[in-house]
């Protein structure tokens, strides 16, 4: 499915508030000018996942050590896009499953997913180690009891 919708600018003055509504819904809104694109619209959680994973490969000695992320890891980081930074980069750096980074950024797994499907970002199946396995169950366990 293409996640994309293009409107021209008048289009995008005369309908504002719809427009960003069906970029929060996860369209790519491209505003265009004498057919020519000048501008995207996204939502800001799947603006925050590209530039996540940009950050990830531009820096990928960040996230070589496999360290314990959890809420204490992230609570002292001074921005969301820090965050999201942190969670998606040892997600690609194959250190914490989908579901432990769906879980660190206040998303379901399904969620995540969806997002991380249509920004490009490449998806991992299935757990690499017994432990991740151990880790995805504690997660999925967590989630069926509502904690």
């Amino acid at each position: 499915m293409k996640y994309e919708q293009r409107i021209t600018k008048t289009d995008l003055a005369r309908s504002t508030h719809s427009v960003i509504r069906e970029a929060q819904r996860g369209y790519t809104v491209l505003v265009e000018h004498h057919g020519q694109p000048e501008v995207v619209i996204i939502d800001i959680v799947d603006f925050q996942l590209q530039r996540a994973a940009i950050h990830s490969f531009s820096f990928p000695q960040e996230y070589a050590n496999d360290i314990e992320i959890n809420e204490a890891t992230l609570e002292p980081l001074p921005t969301d896009q820090d965050r999201f930074n942190v969670v998606i980069g040892h997600y690609l750096a194959v250190h914490i499953s989908i579901g432990r980074s769906a879980e660190l950024l206040g998303m379901s797994t399904p969620e995540l997913m969806v997002r991380l499907s249509r920004s490009g970002i490449a998806l991992r199946f299935g757990p690499e180690s017994q432990e991740e396995l151990d880790n995805e169950v504690e997660v999925i366990t967590k989630s069926l009891r509502g904690k």
